[in-house]
C-alpha cells in the first residue's frame, strides 16, 4: 500500500500541470508576433515570473508606420498618372473632333501621294522637295545593289556603275548621264544635287551613316552614293571641241595611274582614250575617284585587242611612244630580235617635235611595271612612229605615268593652240588689209 502511494506522488511531481504544458507547446506559434496583451494561465505559483502586461492603442494596431508609408506611396503613384493625364486630356479637349478628323485626312492623303510618287519614280513632290524612302539597317535592297556593283563581272552584266560623293554625281548629271539610284545618309547632301536632277526616273534611299561607312571604299565616307547607267563612248558628251589627239594605254594596271591619265586627257582636250587588254578595269571605284569625273567627259574604249586598235585610229595619225629609255641601239645579243621594232623608232625629246604640222597625233603610254609592250612598238612602226623622252636630272630614272603623260600632252596642246592663234591673227590681218 505504501509503495503505491509513493508511486502516485512521484508521478504527480514529475508531471507538470496541464495548462502549463499547453502554454509551453503553443508559445513558439505566437512568439514572433507582437501581441497586444499577454495573459498568464495562472498566478498561484510564486516561483513563476509574471510577465508585464502591455496595453497598446487600437489606432497603432490598425495602422502601423510601414503600412502608412506603403499607402502614401500608393497614393502618390495613383495621383501621378492622374496628374499626367490631365494635360493630355486638356490637349485633346482643345481640338474639336472636326479639326482632328481633317488633320487625319490630310495625313492619309499625303501618304497616298507619297506612295504614288514613289511608284512613279518621281523626284520632286508638289512643294519641290525631293521624295525619298527611309530604310532600316541591313535592308536587302541596298545590299543587293551595292554587292553587284562591287564586282567587275556584275558591273558589265548590269550595265551600271557606282560613284561616291556628290561631286562625281554632279559631274555625271552635267554630262547628261542617266542616274538610277541615290543612297544617302544626310538630307543636306541632296540640296547640292537639286539643280541637276531630272524630274523622274531616280530612286532615293536614306540609310544610316554607319551603313554608308560599311559599304564605302574610303576611310571617311562622304555619305552619298550614286548609281548611273554606264555611259558608252557613243553617248558621252564633251563640253568643248577636242584636240586631234588620242591616247593608247598599254598595260596600265595601277588604278591611280589610269585615273590620272584620264584626268589629264580631259584637261588637255584629248579626243578619246583606248585601253588595251591587261589594263585595270576602267570603272573600278579607285579609278573613278582618281579620274575626278573624267569618265563622263571622255569616250573610253576598254579591253581592246591590238588587232582592233587600227580601226579606232585616224588614217593620217602620227604615233608617238612615251619611252623613258633614251638608247636606240641594242647590244647585238638575243634581245635584238625581241627589240627590233623598238630599235627602229628614233628617240626625240618631247619638245623636239613640231606637233602643229601634224594632222593627227596618237600617244602610247605604258605601265610602270610592264612598260611598253612589243605590240605597241609594232603598231608604231607601221605608222613611222617616234619614241618621246623627257630629259631628267641625274638620279631620277623616270616620272610617274600620269606626270609624264601630262608633260607631253600639254606640250602638244600648247603648240596646237599657238599655231591656231597665229593663223587666226593672220586671217584677221589679211581681212583688215
Amino acid at each position: 500500500m505504501s509503495r503505491n502511494i509513493n508511486r502516485l506522488i512521484t508521478q504527480i511531481i514529475r508531471q507538470p500541470p496541464a495548462p502549463l504544458c499547453i502554454s509551453l507547446r503553443l508559445y513558439a506559434r505566437w512568439s514572433h508576433r507582437s501581441p497586444a496583451k499577454v495573459l498568464l494561465p495562472y498566478k498561484e505559483n510564486p516561483n513563476l515570473k509574471t510577465e508585464k502586461i502591455i496595453d497598446l492603442d487600437s489606432s497603432i494596431i490598425k495602422k502601423t508606420p510601414r503600412k502608412e508609408s506603403v499607402q502614401n506611396v500608393e497614393n502618390v503613384d495613383r495621383k501621378q498618372p492622374e496628374q499626367a493625364e490631365q494635360p493630355e486630356l486638356r490637349k485633346q479637349s482643345t481640338l474639336p473632333p472636326e479639326k482632328s478628323a481633317q488633320i487625319k485626312q490630310k495625313r492619309e492623303e499625303s501618304l497616298k501621294k507619297r506612295k504614288f510618287y514613289l511608284s512613279q519614280q518621281k523626284v520632286f513632290d508638289d512643294k519641290g522637295d525631293i521624295i525619298y524612302e527611309k530604310l532600316k539597317d541591313n535592308d536587302g535592297r541596298v545590299s543587293t545593289l551595292l554587292v553587284k556593283l562591287k564586282s567587275k563581272k556584275e558591273r558589265l552584266r548590269s550595265g551600271q556603275t557606282l560613284v561616291e560623293g556628290w561631286r562625281l554625281i554632279t559631274d555625271g548629271l552635267e554630262a547628261k548621264c542617266k542616274l538610277k539610284y541615290v543612297i544617302f545618309s544626310r538630307t543636306e547632301e541632296l540640296s547640292k544635287l537639286k539643280p541637276f536632277l531630272p524630274k523622274t526616273g531616280v530612286i532615293f534611299y536614306k540609310v544610316s551613316y554607319k551603313e554608308m561607312q560599311l559599304w564605302s571604299d574610303v576611310e571617311t565616307s562622304p555619305g552619298i552614293f550614286g548609281i548611273f547607267e554606264t555611259p558608252t563612248p557613243d553617248n558621252v558628251k564633251t563640253l568643248s571641241k577636242p584636240l586631234p589627239l588620242h591616247f593608247i594605254c598599254d598595260n596600265i594596271r595601277v588604278p591611280g595611274n589610269l585615273g590620272a591619265i584620264l584626268r589629264v586627257a580631259v584637261g588637255a582636250g584629248c579626243e578619246k582614250v583606248l585601253l588595251s587588254k591587261g589594263c585595270v578595269d576602267v570603272w573600278d571605284p579607285k579609278v573613278i575617284r582618281s579620274a575626278a569625273g573624267a569618265h563622263f567627259r571622255l569616250p573610253i574604249y576598254h579591253s581592246l585587242d591590238w588587232n582592233e586598235m587600227p580601226t579606232h585610229l585616224e588614217k593620217n595619225t602620227s604615233i608617238f611612244v612615251a619611252d623613258s629609255n633614251t638608247t636606240s641601239t641594242s647590244d647585238g645579243d638575243s634581245e635584238e630580235l625581241e627589240n627590233f621594232e623598238r630599235n627602229q623608232l628614233p628617240v626625240l625629246p618631247y619638245y623636239g617635235v613640231d606637233f602643229s604640222t601634224l594632222q593627227h597625233t596618237t600617244l602610247i603610254i605604258g605601265g610602270e611595271t610592264e612598260g611598253i609592250s612589243q605590240d605597241s612598238y609594232k603598231l608604231a612602226t607601221t605608222k613611222n612612229g617616234v619614241r618621246l623622252n623627257i630629259p631628267l636630272q641625274r638620279g631620277v630614272d623616270s616620272l610617274n605615268t600620269g606626270m609624264a603623260t601630262a608633260v607631253i600632252a600639254f606640250e602638244i596642246r600648247k603648240q596646237l593652240i599657238q599655231n591656231w592663234t597665229k593663223e587666226k591673227l593672220a586671217r584677221q590681218m589679211s581681212q583688215s588689209n
